[in-house]
């Protein structure tokens, strides 16, 4: 099965200055790349040109429980499945009844009315806007156009319209972990950034590879969760050129059709397979 994985040469240049990493957390590349060395993943096929993986390891000094599922973008077709208000879904269902072959959860939204507050772009129709108190972390789009799968900085919203022409779907998020293969570096002292939570991304390797990831968290001793700092050197682990950190904490949910919901959704508060979070927006793989 193929690896998509940093040298240790590229991580250790990937390792973020002191001042921007977390100030409970300390990223020690050598030591952290290693650790995501040697973690067994378990790599076994879902269908044609696409995987599913799953390793609990040690790295940032803490205990990690990682899913992913990989596609060749040229093989699948991507989609992003807008479900708002009285139409939600857990990722699962979204996944099952839509006949996909992957879901993942999508972007930032209102618990109350479980409508987005990014915008999101839905078979070309805009259906939502990015709200001014999402922009302290919102600063990237995830875009669809045809197979192509793509990640890039959109910081201004003003910039939202000349972005996602020739987008069939789109998805705002953020931050940016990786663009272009630079590790991005955030000084912010709001917990969002600094401390370990649950997180979702999703990234593109250079050989066109899409990577939907679940970090685990809040679940001590089994899954720790994890910092921006840390799930921006994990895309760098896997050898991301391109990333963005989608919605996180209860929302994480990661399912394919063979082995259900690979992930440990936090909403139930138990180390288990059942607690997701009913979600306005999905990533399914076709």
């Amino acid at each position: 099965m193929r690896r998509h994985i940093f040298s240790l040469a590229a991580l250790l240049g990937a390792l973020l200055p002191a001042a921007a990493q977390p100030t409970d957390y300390v990223i020690d590349a050598k030591k952290d790349s290693a650790a995501f060395a040697k973690a067994e993943w378990n790599w076994h096929s879902i269908g044609r040109d696409i995987e599913a993986g799953y390793a609990q390891f040690e790295i940032f000094d803490s205990h990690q429980s990682i899913s992913v599922v990989r596609y060749k973008a040229s093989s699948h077709r991507s989609d992003i499945f807008h479900c708002p208000g009285e139409r939600r879904s857990v990722t699962s269902a979204a996944g099952s009844s839509n006949k996909a072959l992957a879901a993942l959860n999508g972007s930032y939204f209102n618990v109350k009315t479980l409508y987005p507050t990014t915008l999101v772009v839905d078979r070309r129709k805009v259906c939502g806007h990015s709200e001014p108190q999402e922009l302290y972390r919102v600063n990237g789009l995830l875009r669809i156009r045809g197979r192509r799968v793509d990640v890039v900085e959109c910081a201004d919203t003003n910039g939202y319209a000349s972005a996602i022409r020739r987008c069939r779907e789109a998805l705002a998020s953020g931050p940016v972990l990786i663009d272009d293969g630079e590790v991005k570096c955030y000084d912010s002292e709001r917990s969002f950034y600094r401390y370990r939570h649950p997180r979702t991304m999703v990234g593109v390797s250079r050989d066109n590879w899409v990577y939907m990831v679940v970090v685990d968290g809040r679940f001590p001793g089994r899954g720790e969760g994890a910092s921006i700092a840390e799930m921006a050197f994990l895309a760098g682990c896997f050898g991301l050129c391109d990333a963005i950190n989608l919605d996180g904490g209860g929302s994480c949910a990661l399912w394919n059709h063979e082995d259900g919901v690979l992930s440990h959704p936090y909403d139930n508060r138990r180390f288990d397979y059942e607690g997701e979070r009913e979600v306005p927006n999905v990533l399914l793989v076709y």
